[in-house]
């Protein structure tokens, strides 16, 4: 009773998404909602963490693993904007496909950034929307 009780708060408390079915189908029975949002890795970190899980057991296609990485980058991951493409950045940060190229184009020109506060540099971002994703970018 105690699992089905916590079962149905992962199930409301998990945000919508591609993908969600999945972190349900293969995550659930060993982990809870903490353990999954707290971690706050990147894509390369969750492809890791999942690659461990498979070696431990958890069950399920390459395209359901693929589904449950994006899934928790997009939910409660960070985007390495060193290292991500615009499409990833997008994807991960959601910010529109122009300002993730300009996210690109900056970092291209200008070097790496250093911390997530260089993006309020970039030409047609906005610094409340850049402060609003802080916790969700990483730089290495």
């Amino acid at each position: 009773m105690v699992f089905l009780v916590l079962f149905a708060s992962l199930v409301q408390d998990l945000p919508e998404g591609p993908g969600k079915k999945e972190v349900l189908a293969i995550c659930r029975d060993c982990h809870d909602l903490d353990t999954v949002t707290s971690e706050n890795r990147t894509r390369d970190g969750w492809k890791k963490t999942i690659a461990k899980m498979g070696e431990r057991g958890a069950e399920g296609t390459d395209e359901q693993f693929d589904a449950v990485i994006a899934y928790l980058t997009k939910s409660f991951g960070r985007i390495n904007v060193n290292a991500a493409t615009a499409a990833e950045i997008v994807a991960g940060l959601d910010f529109s496909a122009k300002e993730a190229e300009a996210i690109v184009v900056y970092r291209d020109k200008n070097g790496v950034y250093k911390d997530w506060q260089d993006l309020k540099k970039v030409e047609g971002l906005d610094a409340a929307r850049v402060e609003a994703r802080k916790n969700h970018i990483a730089v290495k």
